[in-house]
């Protein structure tokens, strides 16, 4: 590239981005409302635009158009510099200038007509310009030729009867291609495609490729049956998606085919999706059915205003008009009739007054044809409007024609300018909350009022002031129109309602200065929550249920209640919202501000209920109920978004499982397991008031759901048998747990205390059995009681620790009192009574008798061991049993002296047994002496 054309590309690419900056420049070309010129760039190159001999120019690049406003009559020069490729063509409207092509540079003089004006100018490299130029000088008819050639030499032998006719064979394929079934026919494809020599225009499963419609066009399948080989018919195609270059006039961008399938034949028809600079995109049909259909990629002429009221009328009665009168019939008739009405109306004549008789036009067309003389006009703001096309192929006849001008209408009326805008309407709730993004939602702009016809999505992504989101404004039609919100905003109830909207001339202008009747549409949406009935229940831990234990309750626990916007908050930091609630009787807490405590307001939604936004709930116990501890667990809950509705039922009410206070009482009898059934306790409660409680059949008893603060217990009445303990016990209770406030030391208590895991408090009172007694009773061999009779009672076998002295009184007994229960004693006579002597062991010792009783009043036992023989209740008469004087038992004990003979040890069980002996010998002497005394009489 020279270096001159290098530093004219780069003024030009300077220039162009200073003018992006600087708006308010002096244009070089008057801003009127004088005819636009816009110059279009393809390749490498630019064009330099000034007015002649204006010494002001412009440029046109590749990626930047020139588009100006310019008087007519005005003499333009456009300067065209390749950058290493030269000129391939110059177009004015789409008509090429005659000029010296293939030079990197090209001047061309041009004079603004009337109108507007779209110059196109196209760089290409020089050798295929070479090429280009060489194949230009062919004109259309070599060029027929020589695909008349091509087609001879390929052996292609199109058939040239039975147009849009079918067999039977052929129908049934239709059949089997509308199922997906493409294998039963492929037989009868293969023949067909000999037959007739396109073995070079069919892919493998033998249907014809692009190529074919390329060289013989969609009416290329109209005879003898070819439409089984169109791949157009299968159930799973899929048009190919073409990518369209928009010409300056305009282009068709899609031409869609639609076949209409009747017994014996087939009728098929198009329509075309064009685009024009002055109208966007508008759904076309053929204007003269006797011509070729254009192709997509196909470049259309300005298109121009028609006064033709048939036109006007079949495009606003027909297929996808404003007021469709064809809908009792099927989507191909509605386009194959809207097509012959749009070709009658212009020309006179259409497809089907030629096709097999004209029996589609004497059966359907013709009818339609006569009503439509007496459908009502149309709006005057519908415009009929019929465009150009460049370019020849073969018509359903066969024939090489021109390509079809193409009709299509429009409401041409004052345009406004219309902005959605949206808000939350509870912001309250979503603002400073992600979980609620108004951005994401979209609205729909329908023309109809059941809203099936859309004309503009609106994505409400840029955000404004206030929270508020916005997209447009964009330009419209003045009128009315239908606004129904189409994807839903995140976190948010969709919008249900259909809006009616008018775009009318209000006179105001955006504030920017650029759109005029401007205004902006507000809607709302509801953010979703969750208005949960009960926040909470409580149940006791060891139910399960939620009724309270003893004289515990489920009611006035507080908790603390902490709510946390956002998908990720920080559940350590300050909280949005907090409330202090508490339960009910049944251990619930609802979201009503009955239960409320203290704190913020609630939130609420829109029928004003309180309610929980979409984030995070952490919730904790801080009071504890009467009669249960604190339970100190944390639960956090989650409120997610769901559906598209107002409310959602995402809230998992946590279970709280409380434990009980308890106290349990074991009332034992001291030194051993067995438990006391029937004591009496005088409760004193933190209040004052008392209470006697009894212990079971085990002896036990439990203090179940108390108050907190301090409690006594103090022992009133126990069976008979037992001595009452007098200590009085105090404990604490706290929201943590039973702590003891006396200490238990030497008082026959014993305290385990209480926690909040599970672990009742245990306190065990253990109760003296009552002292029993001893009664010692001395008699000789013949019964006598012995009075004087000295006996101790030693606390140690050696006799060394005594612990009472008794003498026997003039009945010969005596009385040791408070024996008590599993102590052993030791005792023996001290002192002989007058006219005996102390017994003694058979070391010459006094004898020292050992005693031990076992009493159990709970289970009504009572042992006792005499110098280690056991003797029980049973034992009730004898040397040894066991008396009962008012509920004291009593062991009773005989002792035997002797007044002659060797003197036993007095008290032995040896003793014991000669007395009885003695006596036996005493009642013999006594029998030989009276013997003797009758002799000698």
């Amino acid at each position: 590239m020279k270096l001159r054309n290098k530093l004219k590309l780069a003024t030009a690419s300077v220039m162009i981005a200073l003018g992006s900056l600087l708006p308010a420049a002096v244009p070089i070309f008057a801003q009127d409302r004088d005819p636009k010129l816009t110059v279009t760039v393809k390749g490498a190159g630019y064009v330099q635009v000034s007015e002649k001999d204006s010494g002001k120019s412009k440029f046109a690049l590749t990626s930047s158009p020139f588009e100006a406003t310019v008087p007519k009559g005005t003499l333009m020069d456009l300067n065209c510099i390749g950058d290493g490729q030269v000129v391939k063509e110059l177009s004015v409207n789409g008509e090429v200038q005659p000029l010296d092509y293939g030079k990197e540079e090209l001047s061309f003089e041009y004079e603004m007509p009337g109108k507007d004006a779209a110059v196109n100018v196209i760089f290409e490299d020089q050798d295929a310009a070479s090429l280009k130029a060489k194949t230009a000088t062919q004109d259309d008819t070599a060029v027929q030729t020589e695909n008349e050639e091509t087609r001879a030499e390929n052996s292609v032998k199109l058939p040239d009867t039975g147009q849009f006719e079918l067999r039977t064979e052929q129908e049934k394929a239709l059949d089997q291609y509308s199922q997906g079934d493409y294998e039963s026919s492929l037989q009868l494809r293969k023949d067909m495609v000999k037959t007739y020599g396109l073995e070079d225009y069919v892919d493998n499963d033998w249907f014809l490729t692009d190529a074919f419609f390329d060289e013989f066009g969609p009416y290329g399948t109209s005879w003898g049956g070819m439409l089984i080989l169109s791949p157009k018919v299968k159930k799973d195609y899929e048009p190919k998606q073409e990518a369209v270059i928009a010409k300056a006039a305009g282009s068709v961008i899609k031409f869609n085919e639609h076949f209409w399938h009747y017994s014996g034949g087939y009728m098929t028809a198009g329509s075309w999706d064009v685009s024009t600079p002055s109208h966007g995109t508008q759904l076309a049909f053929c204007a003269n059915g006797m011509q070729a259909p254009p192709p997509t990629g196909t470049a259309i002429d300005t298109p121009v205003k028609q006064n033709n009221e048939n036109l006007r009328k079949a495009l606003y009665y027909g297929y996808n008009g404003p007021q469709n009168r064809l809908t009792q019939y099927s989507s191909a008739q509605q386009v194959v009739f809207t097509n012959d009405l749009v070709s009658m109306s212009t020309t006179g004549n259409c497809i089907s007054k030629g096709i097999g008789g004209g029996w589609i036009w004497n059966q359907y067309v013709s009818s339609l044809w006569n009503q439509l003389q007496t459908w009502p006009s149309p709006p005057a703001d519908f415009v009929a409007y019929i465009a150009n096309t460049h370019g020849s192929g073969m018509n359903w006849q066969g024939i090489t024609t021109p390509y079809q001008p193409l009709a299509y209408g429009v409401f041409e009326q004052q345009t406004g300018h219309l902005g959605i805008v949206k808000s939350s309407s509870i912001p309250g709730i979503s603002d400073g909350n992600d979980n609620y993004d108004l951005k994401t939602a979209e609205y729909t702009l329908y023309s109809d009022a059941a809203c099936t016809k859309a004309v503009k999505v609106f994505r409400l992504n840029n955000v404004g002031g206030g929270g508020k989101v916005y997209d447009g404004p964009y330009a419209f039609p003045i009128g009315t129109y239908y606004l129904k919100e189409t994807k839903t905003a995140t976190g948010f109830a969709l919008d249900p309602r259909v809006y009616t909207v008018k775009v009318e001339a209000t006179g105001v202008t955006h504030p920017s200065g650029a759109y005029p009747n401007w205004k902006d549409f507000e809607v709302s949406d509801i953010p979703q929550s969750d208005p949960v009935d009960v926040l909470l229940s409580k149940v006791d831990n060891g139910t399960g249920q939620n009724r309270p234990q003893g004289n515990g309750s489920l009611a006035n626990a507080q908790f603390t209640f902490k709510f946390y916007v956002g998908k990720t908050p920080d559940l350590n930091g300050a909280a949005a919202r907090t409330w202090i609630m508490k339960t009910d009787q049944n251990g619930q807490v609802k979201l009503q501000d009955t239960y409320k405590v203290s704190g913020d307001a609630f939130y609420k939604n829109s029928a004003d209920k309180p309610t929980l936004p979409l984030g995070t709930l952490v919730i904790q116990e801080t009071k504890a109920p009467a009669g249960y501890y604190l339970n100190g667990t944390k639960y956090t809950v989650k409120v997610t978004g769901s559906g598209t509705s107002e409310t959602v039922k995402t809230y998992n009410k946590p279970i709280v499982r409380e434990q009980v206070n308890e106290l349990i009482l074991t009332k034992a009898q001291t030194g051993t397991n067995t438990g006391i059934p029937g004591t009496i306790f005088t409760w004193t409660k933190p209040d004052g008031k008392t209470e006697d409680v009894k212990t079971d059949d085990k002896g036990q008893l439990k203090l179940t759901g108390m108050a907190t603060g301090i409690h006594r217990l103090k022992e009133k009445a126990v069976m008979d048998g037992y001595e009452i303990n007098p200590e009085e016990f105090s404990f604490e209770v706290t929201e943590s747990g039973i702590t003891s406030k006396t200490d238990v030391a030497g008082k026959d208590m014993a305290f385990v205390a209480g926690n909040t895991n599970g672990q009742s408090a245990q306190l065990t009172v253990s109760d003296k059995v009552a002292a029993g007694r001893l009664k010692l009773i001395k008699v000789n061999e013949h019964d006598k009681k012995l009075p004087g009779a000295e006996f101790t009672l030693y606390a140690d076998e050696a006799c060394t620790k005594p612990l009472a002295v008794k003498t026997t009184d003039s009945s010969g007994v005596m009385i040791f009192d408070e024996i008590k229960d599993r102590t052993d004693y030791w005792f023996k006579e001290t002192k002989a009574p007058e006219g005996y002597r102390i017994p003694v062991d058979s070391r010459g010792e006094p004898h020292v008798y050992k005693l031990r009783a076992e009493y159990s009043p709970a289970t009504g036992t009572y042992d006792f061991y005499v110098d280690g023989k056991k003797y029980t209740v049973q034992d009730t008469h004898g040397p040894v049993h066991l008396e009962d004087e008012n509920g004291t038992k009593v062991i009773s004990i005989t002792v035997i002296n002797y007044t002659s003979g060797r003197l036993p040890e007095t008290g032995s069980s040896l003793t014991m047994l000669l007395g009885v002996a003695g006596g036996l010998l005493m009642i013999v002497g006594l029998s030989l002496g009276k013997k003797r005394k009758d002799i000698k009489k």
